[in-house]
Formats: C-alpha cells, structure tokens, sequence
C-alpha cells in the first residue's frame, strides 16, 4: 500500500499508485464459492414456508403422527368417536393466524393465506372440511346448489342432530373448534358461510333452549368471529331479540337495541288465519317433533316450547306465498316476520324462491341475478321455478304435430302439451296460460334449441308480463 503522498498528483506515477492500491484492497476482499452465493442469497431473501398450503395441496400430512387431508375428508366422514379424541388435526384443518395448541401447527402468513384463496382445489377442499365438521356437529348446509353460486346459504339440523347435540353439551372444547373454524372461513375466502352458521346456534340456544354450554361462546366468540359488520350487526340484534334475561345482555348499547324489542303480531302477518290450512306432517316431521318440547293444539298444529309453531314442507311455501301477496316483502322482511312465530325449515330458500317468482315484484323490481357457469345445468330453489324445454315430433293428429315438454329441474315433474309448430309462440302460450297461473313466475329456463330460442321466449314473456 502506498501513502497518502505518493496517491497525489495526476502524473502516471502517482495514478499508477492508485490503480494498485484498488487493486490490492479488492484481492483483499474475501471470494465466496457458487455454494456459499446461494447461502447469501437465501439470508438476503428468506422465502416464507407454507406448511398449511402443502397440507391442503394434499402434499403432506399434518403433525404430529397424521393424515393427508384426502384420506381425512374420504374416510373420516362418519368417524365421529376419532373427530372428537383427536386433537391435532384441527389446526391444519382449519388454519388462521393465530398458533393454537397444536404446536406442530404453523399460524396463516400473508402470503399463504392469498395463495390459498386463489387455489381452486384448497377452496373445493376447505369447504368438504366445513361439511364434514357439520355433519359431526349435527348440522347440515341448506340452499346451496352450486359451488358457484353460494348467494342463498341457510344452516339446518342434520338427521342426527340429537346425538350430536348431546356430544356437543358433554364435550364443550367443541366450542372452541367451531370458533377457529369461522376464523379460518373469514380469512381464507368462505366468509359467507360465517353468519348462517352463527344464526343458527343462536337459534338453537335462545328461542329452542339447546345447548346451554354454549351460550357464553356464541356471544364473546361466534358473533365476534363473523368478519362482515353488517352481519355481525344483525346477528347482536337477533340475539338482543330472543336474549333472557335482558338485564344481562353486556354485548351492545341498550338503548340502541331496545327498537328491536318489539316482535310484529301474527294476526298482522298473514291475510287469512291458519285455520284455513289443515297441517300435514309427513313421517320424517313427526319423528323430530316427537324429540321435541311442545305439542300439538287441538287444530293439529304443533307449536313449541317457545311458542313458535313448526310448518310442514308441504304447506311453508303455501304459507310463505300468502303472506308475500299481501306485503310483497323481500326474503329478509319475510324473514324477520315469521321467524319470531313459526318454525319453517329452509325459511331463506323458500322466501327467496316466492320472492323472485312474483310477477309483481319483478315488474316493479326488476334485476339480474347471477348468470350460470357455463356447462352447469340450473337446478331450481322451488318447484317449476327452472324448467328444461324441448320439443317432441309426434304422428300428426288434429293439426298437431309435436310435443311441448316442461320438465321441472328441481322435482322432475313433467308438463307436456300438444301444439301445432316448434316457434316460441307456443312455448310462450304454454306458459301463460298453464305454468305461470298455477306456480308463479319461472326464474330460469333452458332448452337444447340453442340461447337465442330461450332469449325469445324471455323477451315475449317479458313484454306480456309488462316486466321491463
């Protein structure tokens, strides 16, 4: 190295000088191998692991001593005593951002919980792991007829209800399983399926007096967990609704919730009293209703221990549409009438279903709703609300020649009627004078003649309907 005094000047000694001073302070410098560059680059930039994205890719078991998610989802479906000993697989089951007890278990990072949002098969498996825990808790999905569309999502008891209902009440650390499970829904993109869920056990423990082990849970944790402010607002009304004793209600302002005391008169609920229907219960809906606290008036309808009284399947949407004719309500109004007094199972599905049948309404409201994926075949919410159409060529007799066949998407039923020509006048005819008087505005229809065919008949129905 040379000194300072012999760097200065700008002859060719002294920047020779310079030159081999650069020269030795870099040959100084230490030389790593490829190896040793790859080490660096890896501490510079460390790459977040995805454990719980490679579970549910089906790439690796969960820990300790477990399954691939496969295996769990096919063959742990009824396994119910090995859900219910087994405390590891929860964790990676369900996972969120926070470490559970399970510490083989990593906690959600940013970047795996985006990854597992956009990956189609981890929704597809994300959302068979909340069915199968359903089932487990005695519960069941209602209204969801397709993994694109999950708009109408109601929660029900399952078959086996009483059993696990039972199990839930003896094994209350169950609570804290249906807490991650709504935590992990919100954060990975299934947060429509939060409020049903919550709904539900609300229902369960405040208006049918169930599972009282797990009153403190739904209010401090369930409610809490639902990601979506306006359904978590509704939720703390519904329960300030049915909560007793209301002096013990610490889960929102008094007064701001006392509006939502009052409940609406069921004289004022339906045009015509129930008198005028005779209740019908099929065998199924005896069996629950023997299992239940209440009994049957002398007008044959069974109410509850709360007072709310149970429809029969075949007579709610009899029921609901009568009390849609006199308000012409949306499915949330109709909701918020008949739940304080009557008991419907699947009451979101049928309120919606008469909804968007009414003539009506779709006059005064018209809307769009979502399209079907393509290759999907539509499956109706109610009876001959999605019909399939095509004709049938038949041996000519009085002027007819083909066969107009209805076929109900939901049901199966058939409707069939002779005409004189394949044009949509006919099918148009066929549904105003038969289908549309008898069940109410059609919500979807296909046929094998092609879209253009189908956007015809809509268009005539439309015009004659005066739905703009």
């Amino acid at each position: 190295m040379h000194c300072r005094g012999h760097q200065k000047g700008h002859d060719e000694i002294p920047k020779g000088n310079r030159r081999a001073d650069q020269a030795a302070k870099a040959a100084a410098k230490p030389v790593h191998t490829m190896d040793q560059a790859k080490v660096l680059l890896c501490q510079q930039e460390p790459q977040p692991l995805m454990p719980n994205y490679e579970f549910y890719m089906n790439w690796r078991k969960f820990e300790p001593k477990g399954e691939f998610i496969e295996i769990i989802l096919h063959k742990w479906q009824d396994e119910y005593e090995l859900l219910e000993l087994n405390h590891d697989y929860i964790q990676w089951l369900f996972p969120t951002q926070f470490q559970g007890r399970n510490f083989y278990s990593t906690p959600l990072n940013p970047q795996e919980t985006r990854l597992m949002i956009n990956t189609s098969e981890v929704q597809q498996r994300l959302r068979r792991a909340y069915k199968m825990m359903l089932k487990f808790f005695g519960v069941k999905l209602m209204g969801e007829y397709g993994e694109e569309d999950t708009e109408v999502i109601e929660v029900e008891r399952a078959e086996n209800f009483a059993s696990r209902f039972e199990n839930l009440t003896t094994n209350p650390h169950n609570n804290l399983r249906i807490t991650r499970i709504l935590l992990s829904l919100g954060e990975l993109g299934a947060e429509e399926y939060q409020a049903p869920l919550v709904r539900f056990f609300l229902k369960e423990i405040l208006i049918r007096n169930k599972l009282p082990r797990m009153k403190k849970s739904a209010m401090n944790f369930f409610i809490p967990a639902v990601r979506d402010s306006q359904d978590r607002q509704d939720l703390l009304f519904f329960a300030w609704r049915y909560y007793f004793p209301k002096e013990e209600f610490v889960w929102g302002n008094r007064g701001e919730l006392a509006r939502y005391k009052v409940k609406p008169v069921v004289a004022a609920l339906l045009p015509a009293p129930l008198s005028e229907w005779t209740p019908v219960y099929s065998e199924k809906e005896k069996k629950w209703l023997s299992e239940e606290q209440g009994g049957y008036g002398e007008d044959g309808w069974f109410q509850l221990e709360n007072g709310q009284i149970v429809l029969p399947a075949t007579l709610a949407p009899e029921i609901v549409r009568t009390l849609h004719a006199s308000t012409h309500g949306g499915r949330e109004m109709m909701e918020q009438q008949l739940e304080p007094h009557f008991y419907v199972p699947g009451l979101s599905v049928i309120c919606k279903a008469i909804a968007q049948q009414c003539v009506t309404c779709a006059k005064n409201n018209p809307r769009t709703g979502p399209s079907q994926p393509p290759g999907k075949q539509p499956i109706g919410l109610s009876p001959m609300a999605s019909l399939q159409i095509d004709f049938t060529v038949l041996p000519p007799c009085k002027g007819y020649k083909y066969l107009l066949e209805m076929v109900c998407t939901l049901t199966g039923w058939v409707e069939a009627f002779p005409t004189r020509t394949e044009k949509t006048a006919e099918v148009v005819k066929s549904l105003m004078k038969e289908i549309i008087p008898r069940y109410g505005l059609l919500l979807e229809i296909g046929s094998d003649n092609g879209p253009a065919f189908v956007q015809n008949c809509l268009q005539q129905l439309a015009r004659l309907l005066g739905i703009t």
